[in-house]
């Protein structure tokens, strides 16, 4: 189906990046911005766009009428946990008391909390409660979501939800990724971490990459979790299956995690307050990936990231909303950019990137993600404001008025 979006006030593109496969650096002209401008797209992708008068008709092309609104890539939200059962309500008011978040899984809640729900719950109860939370993702715009197992923490458990999210994925018109964190937290069975990732590593990941049920594979590697040393056979493992690897790294304190990234060649290292300086230079030499997490910083009161750090060594830097049931119930991925370059120091043109093209490259779907250029997919978001200026500082308040994916209409 071709599609002819018009009376676009500005069309957001990004195509500089796109252009030149490049994600880290980002300047206010990386934006891509075309005024009184118009889209076509052909068969599912971006065929051409312009200023001024829009092109004829294609003959049973569907006519779409930005009203002088701001036209932009779909959103692309590079780190969800949206795969869990119960809630943990009480754990933030326990935050509010004073009560850390160490203190709080030391006490049996955090992580091991969710994994007691996730496992008494059915599949179908998974995969609708979900499908419930990408199609909130999807009002707010975010058309690519990378979703994490990591409440099963057995063989059994992280199975069941990785087949869970590859049921979602048939059912919800976005394009999800798949990560298999079973390198979450040590299972209540397991006496040592060292002993849960040699399990994950032995008996987990060779089913998961045989039934292709993920795409990555993911760890917590902070202290009193997943040291470098218990990650390993784990990484390994992955590499071995080709599973390609992401990192949960340096949230709580400096734990070699970002250098791990670099040395096993991550997509992405997340979270990151607490990254050395050699770990942030390792990274940014091997091409991996700076995926911010602000909401975490709000709803658990920890340091935000510093970005300027990595965009001064040279790293791409991608924002998401790290959408989970304990430390971060936040599913407004617009709101989490307009918060990261508050908080974290990002410029308009990074925070806006840190979304779209610059999350994509941390999902190594920047070939066609991301930005609205020749051939990649017509994921696209028509604003109900005129400039990017408006969304920006609009901190999520209003839901796009049209999302596209792949050239269909979907809200």
């Amino acid at each position: 189906m071709n599609v002819l979006v018009t009376n676009i006030g500005e069309l957001l593109t990004l195509a500089p990046l796109a252009k030149e496969k490049r994600a880290n650096r980002v300047t206010s002209g990386d934006l891509g911005i075309v005024k009184n401008a118009w889209l076509l797209v052909k068969d599912g992708k971006v065929e051409s766009y312009g200023t001024g008068a829009a092109p004829d008709v294609p003959h049973g092309a569907v006519l779409a009428d930005a009203h002088g609104g701001l036209v932009m890539p779909g959103l692309v939200d590079c780190h969800t946990h949206p795969v869990f059962g119960g809630n943990r309500a009480k754990e933030f008011c326990m935050r509010l008391e004073g009560a850390t978040y160490q203190e709080i899984a030391a006490a049996g809640g955090g992580i091991k909390n969710s994994t007691t729900a996730t496992r008494a719950a059915s599949e179908d109860e998974l995969v609708a409660g979900t499908l419930t939370r990408l199609n909130t993702f999807l009002r707010h715009g975010v058309t690519t979501v990378e979703a994490k197992s990591g409440y099963g923490l057995s063989v059994e458990s992280e199975l069941k939800q990785l087949r869970v999210l590859r049921a979602a994925a048939k059912k919800t018109p976005q394009h999800l990724t798949v990560t298999c964190l079973a390198l979450h937290a040590v299972p209540p069975e397991h006496k040592s971490a060292a002993s849960w990732a040699h399990e994950a590593a032995e008996k987990l990941l060779p089913v998961v990459a045989r039934e292709k049920l993920a795409d990555c594979v993911d760890a917590f590697v902070e202290a009193g979790y997943f040291s470098v040393a218990d990650a390993r056979p784990y990484l390994d493992a992955a590499k071995k299956t080709g599973l390609r690897i992401r990192l949960h790294a340096d949230e709580f304190s400096e734990s070699g995690a970002a250098s791990l990234a670099a040395e096993y060649g991550a997509e992405s290292a997340d979270h990151l307050q607490f990254a050395s300086d050699a770990g942030i230079k390792a990274m940014a030499a091997k091409g991996v990936c700076a995926v911010l997490l602000p909401g975490t910083s709000i709803y658990s009161n920890i340091p935000y990231t510093n970005a300027r750090k990595f965009i001064d060594a040279g790293c791409a830097v991608a924002v998401a909303t790290d959408f989970n049931p304990g430390s971060c119930v936040a599913d407004n991925l617009p709101m989490i950019a307009t918060i990261a370059a508050l908080h974290c120091k990002l410029k308009p043109a990074e925070a806006i990137a840190g979304v779209t093209f610059a999350a994509a490259y941390g999902l190594r779907l920047h070939d066609r993600k991301g930005a609205i250029h020749h051939g990649f997919d017509a994921d696209f978001l028509i604003q109900p404001m005129r400039t990017h200026e408006e969304w920006l500082a609009d901190l999520g308040r209003n839901e796009p008025s049209q999302v596209w994916i792949k050239g269909q209409r979907v809200t």
